[in-house]
């Protein structure tokens, strides 16, 4: 995949992911994707080699929250 591909990819995720985000914790979508973006997990989404972009959003979203109770641990892909 290339790195354009890439980015279209994550931005969709990303999005999808803060929206549930927005969903679960009331918040807005500005707090939501500031919150996301400044995740361990995000991370992890961003470097193409980690493969956790492989995960639905509905995933990434339960590993967001195991990060804010400081038990994130990814499941194998």
């Amino acid at each position: 995949m290339n790195n354009n591909e890439f980015s279209l990819l994550l931005a969709g995720k990303i999005a999808s992911t803060a929206k549930l985000l927005m969903e679960q914790f009331n918040w807005d979508e500005d707090y939501a994707l500031k919150r996301f973006a400044e995740s361990k997990l995000y991370s992890f989404i961003e470097n193409q080699q980690s493969k956790v972009w492989y995960y639905s959003p509905l995933m990434l979203a339960q590993l967001f929250s195991d990060e804010r109770a400081g038990q994130l641990a990814f499941p194998e892909v």
